[in-house]
């Protein structure tokens, strides 16, 4: 069972940390560097777009905007909050405060110039699947990948590991290498670190050690021949290249080994699994983290009723959030070294959900699927301090110029709707890539959010 996790400061962070063994990795940051209610923030550092990293945090279910991305009081199409929700504005944002939520209005207040809030992002679905394909690969074709496995291929130095699913969804083409999936018991961490065995995961019906060193040699030899096939462009298939890849990790087995307390699986602990994330960015161990957050106490984000639990869900997630950012920007990244630059302009935080709610409460006091939703971009390569985007009356998106990112509500000045494949987009143009030729046409990045665009 998930535990709700209120704002928390650096004393109440550090028992979080102690449980999966991370007040180590981060000593000297978390515990001495962090100031509570710090306004200021690091120096940036000039960082190269291949030098980036992602971590993607899916609210799974559908977060309902109007709690905090959508301060709509003066609409009488829209049900806001029943409480004491009012609408608060500063660093370029303006967005829903309640004194239910502080953490709501810390991330807003403390990291506001680094970030970017996208709102009215059209996902044109209201099934689950549906809409995180399209989140996350920009369309509905299967064997896609999704941003996560492309940005991952695109690295220009190697990693050990490409694209990390901690929790969530992931899509990718059948010949797609380097996505690595924990497994929802840290299975992954267990055959790394050797724990596993036939008593704590009985189904994977393990060798004994002396068969499996046999095995692991022979499928080493017999993938180290196919992989030399691949050399050869004519001879290129599917099963070659697997092979290649195969023996690249093997090549890699010791440096991922060294990472296993980190891959050992935290969805009980979400502020934990959030930190381990940035700690394996941090040490160059992947490219892109996912991880979704299934709400306070696993309450999920899907409220067909009960649509309160959404300002439970919000401070849970904010609160995780923050204590994200504190760490990645009290930790220095690899790329700024000398510049004085942090982890936090290195890792671009994408926290997103796959579709908003219906303007409107139902009759059971929650509120349906809904198209329309907002997306928070934060730190490295972003422009921050601004909102990007906005809903209309009937809670629709509004056309932006992409390349300003400007409100274009009549379209006159050749302004889009925000889809998906402009996030994917975007997100590639942070880390170098030619969006278009990964995605192909139509696949128009949004100029207005990246820093220096």
């Amino acid at each position: 069972m998930r535990r709700s996790s209120p704002r928390l400061t650096p004393a109440a962070l550090a028992p979080a940390l102690a449980r999966r063994s991370l007040l180590t990795l981060l000593a000297g940051t978390v515990a001495g560097a962090l100031v509570p209610g710090r306004l200021g923030l690091p120096a940036r550092a000039a960082v190269a777009s291949s030098d980036r990293k992602f971590l993607f945090v899916l609210a799974r279910g559908g977060w309902d905007p109007t709690w905090v991305f959508a301060p709509e009081f003066d609409n009488s199409s829209v049900d806001m909050p029943g409480d004491d929700s009012e609408p608060a504005t500063q660093s370029g944002h303006t967005w829903v405060s309640s004194a239910s939520r502080p953490s709501v209005d810390a991330l807003f207040t403390n990291y506001g110039s680094r970030i970017c809030t996208i709102n009215g992002l059209v996902v044109p679905s209201v099934a689950h699947e549906q809409c995180s394909r399209l989140l996350f690969t920009g369309g509905t074709s299967p064997g896609v990948d999704d941003f996560q496995t492309r940005l991952a291929s695109g690295a220009s130095s190697h990693l050990p590991l490409g694209n990390v699913i901690f929790s969530g969804p992931s899509y990718t083409s059948p010949g797609a290498t380097g996505v690595v999936r924990l497994g929802r018991r840290g299975q992954l961490a267990a055959l790394l670190d050797g724990s596993c065995t036939d008593d704590t995961f009985p189904s994977l019906h393990l060798p004994t050690p002396s068969a499996q060193g046999i095995e692991d040699s022979l499928v080493a030899a017999r993938a180290s021949r196919a992989s030399r096939a691949a050399l050869a462009p004519a001879s290129r298939g599917e099963q070659q290249l697997i092979s290649a890849a195969y023996v690249a990790a093997l090549a890699d087995a010791a440096s991922i080994s060294e990472l296993s307390d980190l891959l050992a699986g935290t969805e009980d602990d979400p502020l934990a699994e959030m930190l381990a994330a940035g700690v394996l960015l941090g040490r160059g161990g992947a490219r892109c983290v996912t991880l979704a957050d299934d709400g306070d106490l696993d309450a999920t984000w899907d409220q067909h009723s009960v649509i309160a639990q959404q300002s439970k869900n919000y401070e849970c997630l904010f609160g995780n959030l923050l204590a994200l950012l504190d760490s990645l920007a009290a930790t220095p990244g690899q790329a700024g070294g000398a510049d004085g630059g942090s982890l936090l302009d290195e890792v671009t935080v994408v926290v997103c959900s796959e579709m908003g709610r219906y303007p409107q409460l139902n009759s059971a006091g929650g509120k349906d699927h809904w198209p329309t939703t907002s997306l928070l971009l934060i730190g490295g390569g972003v422009r921050g301090g601004q909102g990007i985007g906005d809903y209309d009356g009937n809670m629709g998106g509004t056309p932006v110029v992409l390349s300003t990112g400007e409100l274009d509500p009549d379209g006159v000045h050749g302004g889009v709707l925000i889809e998906p494949l402009h996030i994917g987009a975007t997100l590639l143009a942070i880390a170098g890539m030619d969006p278009v030729e990964a995605l192909g046409p139509g696949a128009e990045a949004i100029g207005g959010a990246i820093e220096g665009g």
